[in-house]
């Protein structure tokens, strides 16, 4: 009779960390319900039973169909893995070697800052001290990034932006403040300074993401100096260059996704099958694509996720320090540059939160978001320096049934409403706010009268 009863029962072990449970089970009995009753919910893809050779077992797997004495791991899988102590100290050493790199990054944006803001303020003497400081700060930090970069631990590429924000400000205190000089030229030399920086860095990388991260960079800085090179030749203030470089952000965002495959042509398209006539009659035919290894596509992956990261996170940086330039004021004789500011201000700022819908990475959604933010803080504070009181008191009124709109709205958005109307009617306002940015930037920096001027000549 004894002997009966044990082979009618299966007999089980399950780990669940430092506890251990010894089941005898009857042969029809779900392993789900029998954990139950411990208090151990099995859920898949959260809470799994594992064997002894690492195959997971279902939750609706029988007694019966283990063998007895089978003993089973109760896995965690969100959990994350044990931290040992020399990982724990590489953190620790990485957290604070990332914690140099930035505060060398607000050392050079606040000495930039104050050289831009206040250039009569550095005394000449003081001026060749810090330039030569910076300029020497950047050119050694950037050096060792690069060795720290052809480690077996590399440091990251986003580390860069210490030196160069180290070298944008050597550019930027090494001009005096002399009658030939303005505030445009000391950009100027600053953006020189960080695409050379940039370029050498990103030649000297060790990593194709690296590279990505860095000719991004470089690319990105490049059209700035270009712009701002213009503005030197046309002796135009330091406003009309902002203006130009914020209206072309959400253009260079909406492009940015369109740049970042770097393949074959005939990756794509089987020309030499599906063309049936040449474009020109010396077309090369692309050849075709052949098969792609794993490690190949891991790495096109992650150059173009770099690419999309840091192109995202300059772009929006550019657009919150172009901001300040772009409108000083609103109080302008001409109604031309009223009107481009204003329109200015309205695209950038739509363009820059309409756009954030479509990211994935919240990173990639509120970088955008935080550079609208400060576009419509920046136009709010030149509002309001212009704005009488009677003004105020009307703005005051519109910004309380604002925000009692979104109040309102606040409640089915956090219960998941969704609108597909509202979302087409989102779609067309971005398109229109991307197309119209840059022609109100050449508006708002008044290049209708520069070429009343080179006609004239």
């Amino acid at each position: 009779m004894v002997a009966a009863e044990i082979a009618e029962r299966r007999r089980i072990a399950v780990l669940d960390g430092g506890s251990r449970y010894e089941l005898a089970l009857a042969p029809d009995v779900l392993i789900a319900e029998a954990l139950s009753g411990f208090g151990i919910e099995l859920e898949p893809g959260h809470r799994v039973l594992l064997e002894r050779s690492g195959h997971e077992v279902r939750a609706d797997v029988r007694a019966q169909d283990l063998a007895d004495g089978a003993v089973l791991a109760l896995v965690d899988l969100t959990e994350p893995p044990p931290v040992t102590d020399a990982e724990r100290t590489r953190t620790v050493q990485t957290d604070a070697a990332a914690s140099v790199w930035w505060m060398l990054g607000a050392f050079g944006l606040l000495l930039a800052s104050i050289a831009l803001a206040l250039p009569t303020s550095i005394g000449e003497g003081t001026r060749v001290v810090l330039a030569v400081a910076a300029a020497a700060g950047a050119v050694a930090s950037a050096a060792v990034w690069v060795l720290r970069a052809r480690t077996d631990r590399p440091l990251g590429a986003a580390a860069a932006s210490g030196p160069l924000t180290l070298a944008f400000a050597a550019g930027v205190v090494s001009v005096p403040p002399l009658p030939a000089s303005t505030a445009t030229l000391a950009v100027l030399a600053g953006l020189c300074a960080a695409a050379v920086l940039a370029a050498l860095l990103g030649l000297l990388a060790r990593t194709g993401v690296m590279r990505a991260e860095l000719g991004t960079t470089t690319v990105i800085l490049l059209g700035l100096v270009a712009v701002w090179a213009l503005a030197v030749a046309m002796a135009v203030p330091a406003s009309a260059p902002a203006a130009v470089a914020l209206g072309a952000v959400p253009v260079a965002l909406r492009a940015l996704p369109s740049t970042l495959l770097d393949v074959p042509p005939g990756m794509f398209i089987d020309f030499g099958r599906f063309q049936t006539s040449r474009w020109a009659v010396r077309q090369h035919v692309p050849a075709e694509g052949g098969p792609i290894a794993s490690n190949a596509a891991r790495d096109l992956v992650g150059r173009s996720s770099s690419r999309l990261l840091v192109g995202t996170a300059l772009l929006s940086a550019v657009a919150a320090a172009s901001a300040p330039f772009a409108v000083p004021d609103v109080t302008v004789a001409d109604p031309l540059v009223f009107a481009g500011r204003i329109a200015l201000i309205c695209c950038a700022a739509l363009a820059l939160l309409l756009g954030a819908r479509r990211s994935s990475a919240p990173i990639l959604r509120w970088m955008p978001r935080l550079a609208a933010l400060v576009v419509i803080v920046v136009a709010l504070a030149a509002a309001i320096r212009a704005a009488g009181p009677l003004w105020l008191t009307v703005a005051a009124g519109g910004l309380l049934l604002a925000g009692l709109a979104l109040a309102f709205l606040v409640v089915p958005v956090g219960r998941g409403a969704r609108s597909l109307a509202w979302s087409r009617f989102g779609d067309v306002l971005e398109w229109l706010a991307v197309v119209l940015a840059l022609p109100a930037g050449l508006l708002a920096a008044d290049v209708i009268d520069l070429l009343r001027g080179m006609m004239g000549a």
